[in-house]
């Protein structure tokens, strides 16, 4: 007896011992998933996506297989969402930016934006450019109060807050697993948007990602996820030269994609979310097995998620109210499509630089950017309200008052025609950068003559500043400034006086002869669309046309 009690004791005390530390483990993992060791590491995952929503909170009218259809919006995705993750093992609902764009985020400082990517639910995102539109501290704003994680390998910040907040990687255990994120923004991201001071970007993409997806598989990441907003083209380029990368997420050329390159599974949904991206696949033995990609149309027949539902109502509700009053009226329609304001002279354009010449009666030559001119439709003849400018000049950029010689306005035309793609191209120019397509300048007070099939102005940059010119370009055969109601020819060594908005006097879309320290500036404070206001308030009915300021 008096050895079996001693034994009896131990093990009763080994028993409790074994029952709290399985209660604590039991307790720990519940609210977080875990592999089964008998699932033999094999689960169904399903990454949804969407990119470039450009503030797209309700459901709106697209042009869907020929049809108007009313799709999108957080209330349908979420509801979408819902069902596919009652479908599988795991799930993710991701996003590659440009979500918050134009006169709602302006107005409402993100609030409706983040709110409802919040009450969807999302697990991680990739900012894009235009959430730097308007500044990277009304960013900072608008994520303070975000739930999910946000990454971004090579964009880097001054200030701390962003930092913190948008970190280069993020990883997620799901299912016993860890699953790694990195994000990559545009090379292009200071030509194409004004973050201000103190951000910084690294255009060499490869070399980062190869950074970040070295510390990731470090970490013991066995799913690598990318969430670019680079382009298309440069989503493969980053498949091929880097091993490791499982899914590449992509955003900001506005295009389908799903392709298999290198291992990497790419894909890409589109803008506005009309559809919701699924990728649904097999985990197994650390690899994607049996990739299937499915865009989810997002049209009433999903079903929506009420409370969100209401939510964004709220919010269009208060950005609604007073924007439907009419201003004036244009006796023709005024098209603001890409494939007019950014290739040829458009009456819409004669309209806004003519804004501008009304208000600043001292300068001589107004230039807007076709990519600031905004809606990408036909605005119908008939009344102006608030909301129709705030479609057509959503990003209220200040105007700035730049003093041009007549040779450095001949080369900012030079770059403008660079836009312009033909056949026949300077070999020199096929590494180095020409303007994007938003880059084409509409004119007041100019009139210019392109021959396309001439060599484009190129050049290497390092952000808006020039390495290397390649190629100044010969495209412009004729330069005409309107002096006292007279065309003459634009004189090298003669100074003109140019108003344009702040984003090109800057150097944004290539414009690096605005950047010439030898260049006077003068910052107006005046907004670009309440000029646009004011000229359509004062000049109403308007009746733009052609005028041939631009011929090629």
């Amino acid at each position: 007896m008096s050895i079996r009690q001693p034994i009896k004791a131990c093990f009763f005390r080994m028993f409790i011992v074994v029952l709290l530390l399985s209660s604590f483990v039991i307790e720990g993992c519940g609210n977080r998933d875990y592999k089964d060791p008998g699932d033999n590491g094999s689960f169904s995952f399903a990454i949804m996506t969407t990119a470039d929503i450009q503030s797209a909170i309700v459901p709106s009218k697209a042009k869907i297989g020929g049809k108007d259809v009313v799709v999108g919006g957080f209330e349908r995705i979420a509801a979408v969402a819902r069902r596919v993750r009652g479908e599988v093992d795991a799930s993710l609902l991701v996003s590659t930016g440009d979500d918050l764009f134009g006169p709602l985020y302006s107005s409402m400082k993100g609030k409706p934006e983040i709110t409802g990517m919040n009450l969807t639910g999302y697990d991680v995102v990739c900012p894009g450019n235009h959430e730097f539109d308007f500044g990277a501290s009304l960013y900072k704003t608008a994520i303070a109060n975000a739930d999910f994680p946000i990454v971004c390998a090579n964009l880097h910040f001054d200030d701390k807050k962003l930092s913190s907040k948008i970190t280069p990687t993020y990883i997620k255990e799901i299912k016993g697993i860890k699953v790694g994120f990195f994000g990559l923004m545009t090379p292009g991201f200071l030509r194409v948007c004004n973050p201000g001071p103190g951000v910084r970007i690294d255009e060499d993409i490869i070399s980062v990602a190869r950074k970040v997806v070295g510390e990731l598989k470090a970490g013991g990441c066995e799913l690598i996820i990318a969430l670019t907003h680079i382009g298309e083209n440069e989503d493969r380029i980053l498949a091929r030269s880097i091993e490791g990368i499982d899914v590449i997420v992509g955003g900001h050329s506005h295009t389908y994609v799903y392709e298999t390159l290198n291992n990497t599974v790419i894909i890409n949904d589109g803008s506005r979310a009309p559809y919701l991206g699924v990728l649904r696949f097999t985990y197994k033995d650390g690899h994607v097995k049996d990739p299937h990609w499915k865009l989810v149309l997002l049209d009433s027949t999903v079903g929506e998620d009420s409370a969100i539902k209401n939510k964004m109502s709220e919010f269009m509700n208060t950005y609604g109210k007073g924007l439907t009053k009419a201003i004036g009226r244009s006796t023709v329609d005024l098209d603001a499509r890409k494939s007019v304001v950014r290739e040829k002279e458009s009456a819409l354009g004669n309209m806004i630089t003519d804004a501008f010449l009304y208000w600043f009666g001292d300068v001589d030559v107004a230039l807007v950017n076709g990519g600031a001119i905004r809606g990408d439709k036909i605005f119908s003849a008939g009344d102006l309200t608030y909301e129709t400018i705030n479609q057509i000049s959503p990003f209220r950029d200040e105007l700035v008052k730049v003093r041009l010689t007549g040779a450095q306005l001949k080369q900012v035309m030079e770059i403008s025609a660079s836009s312009l793609r033909s056949e026949k191209c300077a070999s020199s120019c096929v590494k180095a950068t020409r303007t994007s397509s938003g880059g084409f300048l509409q004119l007041g007070g100019l009139k210019v003559v392109y021959n396309t099939s001439a060599d484009p102005f190129c050049a290497r940059y390092n952000g808006k500043d020039v390495t290397k010119i390649v190629n100044p370009g010969s495209r412009v055969t004729c330069l005409e400034v309107l002096k006292n109601g007279i065309w003459k020819p634009v004189e090298d060594n003669v100074t003109y006086t140019v108003i344009t908005n702040k984003w090109l006097a800057e150097g944004g879309n290539g414009y690096y002869v605005f950047r010439d320290e030898s260049v006077p500036k003068d910052y107006t404070t005046v907004i670009d669309a309440d000029v646009l206001i004011n000229y359509i308030q004062k000049n109403t009915p308007l009746t733009p046309v052609l005028e041939r300021r631009i011929k090629e």
